[in-house]
């Protein structure tokens, strides 16, 4: 069957939706898979409350915050001041480790201070791996920041851009250092975060409750585009005849969708990384009670990052994830990775031998984070010109192919939606 629609949205995350919550007028929305939400999405089982992976929500625009407080009744929000350490030869130092160097033994410390002092401190040009060296210094770079970038991206820093992670990059400030040496809480652009009791997928609930259900078609994936005639195709057959196309789906699966059209080329400049999640329920409380997530930089475990939900909820028995990256064409299986996990988080004191594993779910998210380089950022830009002169808007940390917070993706698509709303308001007029 055909549809005659003014917007179609691909894609039931964060972006998706929340433009939808906002357009006027005629949209349809097609997510792939058989639940909304992509990677923002919560499985409960067996008491615990398991996101796809990690997702927290930090906001710096009080609009942005008010409108994912409005989905929410009170009390069913928890806020915390964040807690995170870095797992560093076997010690917890505080994040960020560029200013907390003071914490490490003596001669490092030394070692470290001393090459910061000594830094070029030129602009962010290069590579992401020359920045690191031209901002921090030798010791501090060999130390944490280059090994645990490249366990995290699962590539060679010198492929990615200088400003691979924008904003989001801790800086290294004397001044910094000076506060952390006083005690002084260090401040970052996530320092307070909430978090659904329910887990990051309630807000995928809250706002898709909101929603007509038949504009919402999951289990429909866009299989063709054909970006001169304004119609696209879905898994099931029908065909949708539209005026403005949303994409928050990942390019390098949106791009090669496109008929007759040169923008497959585009793709070839397109790198990333996959992501496997392992999320695991214990029988009863680990030893770390404060901390939300650790950053873990050795090469004697498998994973980058872990993190306790039962910390962020207050719960009675141990829930964690832990993050392990993987290049983009290699083969992951989750069982040996399981086994090789849990050796580590045994070996490195995490969790207790006798505490009993009682749940666990693995899940692979592919792709999970971008390779922004000089190439790709060019690339990227020039692509988004061309698509919006055929009527197509392609956002998010995936569609926009960038390294963005879940606040900017509700940012992005709500200034779309009043884009499009007022531009629906002049055709009527």
């Amino acid at each position: 069957m055909e549809y005659k629609v003014d917007t179609l949205i691909v894609g039931g995350g964060i972006s998706g939706l929340s433009a939808a919550s906002l357009l006027r007028g005629d949209w349809l929305l097609l997510e792939r898979e058989d639940e909304l939400g992509g990677y923002c999405r919560t499985l409960r089982r067996n008491g615990f409350i398991w996101d796809w992976a990690g997702h927290f929500f930090h906001f710096r625009d009080g609009a942005a915050e008010q409108f994912f407080r409005s989905h929410f009744a009170p009390g069913e929000l928890v806020e915390r001041e964040k807690c995170t350490k870095i797992l560093y030869h076997g010690q917890l130092i505080d994040y960020p480790f560029q200013t907390h160097i003071h914490e490490l033994p003596e001669r490092e410390f030394l070692s470290c201070l001393a090459d910061l002092l000594d830094r070029s401190g030129g602009a962010d040009t290069g590579s992401f791996l020359d920045m690191l060296y031209e901002r921090f210094g030798r010791a501090i770079t060999e130390a944490f920041l280059r090994p645990y970038n490249e366990k995290l991206y699962a590539c060679e820093l010198s492929t990615l851009d200088a400003r691979a992670m924008g904003r989001f990059f801790p800086p290294a400030e004397l001044s910094g250092l000076a506060a952390a040496l006083r005690g002084a809480e260090t401040v970052s652009y996530n320092s307070r975060f909430l978090y659904p009791k329910g887990g990051a997928g309630a807000f995928i609930e809250a706002l898709s409750r909101g929603l007509p259900p038949e504009r919402l078609r999951t289990g429909r994936a866009l299989v063709q585009v054909d970006a001169m005639a304004h119609l696209a195709v879905d898994s099931a057959g029908d065909s949708y005849r539209y005026r403005t196309l949303i994409n928050s789906a990942p390019l390098n699966r949106f791009l090669p969708l496109i008929a007759g059209q040169p923008y497959r080329a585009f793709g070839e400049t397109l790198s990333w990384n996959k992501v496997l999640v392992l999320n695991l329920g214990f029988a009863r409380k680990g030893p770390m009670t404060r901390e939300h997530w650790l950053y873990v930089p050795g090469s004697d475990a498998n994973y980058y990052r872990v993190g306790y939900y039962d910390n962020i909820l207050g719960s009675d028995r141990m829930s964690l994830y832990v993050e392990i990256a993987f290049a983009s064409d290699a083969a992951v299986d989750a069982g040996r990775e399981l086994e090789n996990a849990l050796s580590a988080l045994h070996r490195q004191g995490l969790v207790q031998v006798d505490n009993a594993l009682v749940d666990h779910e693995a899940l692979l998210m592919d792709p999970a984070y971008v390779h922004i380089s000089t190439e790709s950022e060019a690339a990227v830009r020039l692509l988004k010109k061309e698509l919006a002169l055929r009527g197509i808007c392609t956002l998010g940390r995936y569609g926009g192919w960038c390294y963005c917070s879940m606040e900017d993706c509700m940012r992005e698509s709500r200034a779309l939606a009043r884009r499009l709303n007022g531009a629906a308001q002049e055709r009527a007029s």
